[in-house]
Formats: structure tokens, C-alpha cells, sequence
């Protein structure tokens, strides 16, 4: 059964599949009912669209090359009203097509062909990473940051910002041990997850993170990178002598 039905009065987790392949979405929607999901589908990002505001999905799983509307547009359209997660099926292994698609906001990003147990298991260690979380500490606050953990809303420097889902759990977990050297795998591990994530997935969150939260970015002093190690948030800043020079991920 899938994340969330632990409860026998528990709606099925919504999630919405597009591709304009009739047999993988056939197959898609096979998998995922299996594994105790409500599914919708849909062949074109119109559609898919349309289906999205009718069923409000938990997480919507999208190829990129349809017709009419492809699935970078869709993506755009989807975080402008809801942030739901996002995953990327596609078989463009390109890095650029990469970036674009986590770039205009999808989640993970997952390259056909893949299998039954691959695909699900991103599909539930990206549900699990969106999902409310029952044990938030409730607030978190430095000189720079703030953030609600209930709300999901954050502030640098006292003005809001906009933060998806994995980078806030991303910040959240970093501030919760600030001033400590979390590793590569730690972070992969609390963050997304025992198979969700990637060191390439991390590298390009830091980015995002410090273009929204450093000034500037280019000279990150929030998010500092250990080379080889992983990364250390140091809110302190030179006030502390804790700050010391950082590297791009």
C-alpha cells in the first residue's frame, strides 16, 4: 500500500500521470494502483491541467516531449498555483534538460526506461518529503532566517520568499543543526530520504537555496560547502570567527 494509508478511513494519495505513450501511462497507472494510489491520467499538459484542478493531486508525474503543451510548460503553470510535488519522467538525459525541468520547479527528475521498483520507490520518498510533518518543531529563527514549520513560510532578513517544498525541508533541516558539518549523505538521508535523492538533486538545491537566501550568491556565507564533506549553515556569520571561506557546490 502507498504512503499515508495507514488508516483504513484514509483517502487513497492522489496522483496525476501524464505522457502521451498509451502503454506507459497503462503501465504507470498499473504500478501505482498497485501500490495503493488514486490515479489520473492525461496525454497532453492541456489536459493534464484540467485534471489537475479537478483532482488536486498529492504529486504529479509528467514526461516533457507532448503535443500542444509540453511538460516544461506544464510545470511552470502547476507551480504557479499549487506545491504539490512534481517528478519528471522523461527519456531527455541531457544535463541542460535536466536543469531546466528542477529549474522551473519540478521535484526529482527520473530518466527512462527505469523499473517497477525505482519508479515507486521515488514516488514514495517524494510523497514522504512533501508531506506534513507531525513532529515540526513549530518555529525556527536566526538574525537572518525564519521559518514555520506548520505553515511552511519563510523570511530572510524579515521579507518572505518563496521556497519549494524540498528546498524548505532542505534549510529547515541545515538550520536545525547549524554550525555543524552535515554530510553529503546525512543530508540525502534526512532530506529525501533513503533512495530519493542525489548528490547531483543536493548540489542543485544548495544552488537554489543560496539564490534566494545569500547575498550574494555567488559568495555564499550562509551555506557554507566543506569540500569533500558536505555543507555547515553558519548564521553566526563573522561576528563569531566561525565563518570561513565558501565554494561553490
Amino acid at each position: 500500500m502507498g504512503d499515508f494509508l495507514g488508516c483504513a478511513t484514509m483517502a487513497p494519495t492522489k496522483v496525476l500521470v501524464v505522457d502521451d505513450e498509451p502503454g506507459l501511462v497503462s503501465l504507470l497507472k498499473m504500478w501505482l494502483e498497485s501500490d495503493g494510489y488514486e490515479v489520473h491520467t492525461a496525454a497532453d499538459g492541456r489536459e493534464a491541467l484540467r485534471q489537475f484542478f479537478e483532482h488536486r493531486p498529492a504529486l504529479s508525474v509528467t514526461d516533457l516531449r507532448m503535443p500542444d503543451m509540453d511538460g516544461f510548460e506544464l510545470i511552470t503553470r502547476i507551480r504557479e498555483v499549487s506545491e504539490g510535488g512534481v517528478l519528471v519522467l522523461s527519456a531527455l538525459d541531457a544535463e541542460d534538460q535536466m536543469v531546466r525541468g528542477l529549474e522551473l520547479g519540478a521535484d526529482e527528475y527520473l530518466v527512462k526506461p527505469m523499473t517497477r521498483r525505482v519508479f515507486l520507490a521515488n514516488v514514495r520518498a517524494l510523497l514522504r518529503r512533501i508531506a506534513p510533518q507531525q513532529d515540526d518543531p513549530g518555529t525556527y529563527s536566526d538574525r537572518f532566517l525564519t521559518l514555520n514549520h506548520h505553515t511552511h513560510e519563510a523570511q530572510v532578513r524579515g521579507q518572505p520568499i518563496h521556497l519549494r517544498p524540498t528546498e524548505f525541508r532542505l534549510i529547515a533541516y541545515l538550520a536545525q543543526n547549524r554550525g555543524r558539518v552535515i554530510s553529503h549523505q546525512e543530508l540525502l538521508d534526512g532530506v529525501w530520504g533513503n533512495q530519493g535523492g542525489s548528490l547531483y538533486s543536493l548540489k542543485w538545491y544548495i544552488s537554489s537555496l543560496r539564490e534566494k537566501i545569500e547575498a550574494p550568491p555567488a559568495k555564499p556565507r550562509l551555506i557554507v560547502n566543506v569540500p569533500r564533506v558536505g555543507y555547515r549553515y553558519s548564521p553566526e556569520g563573522p561576528d563569531s570567527g566561525l565563518e570561513r571561506q565558501a565554494t561553490a557546490p
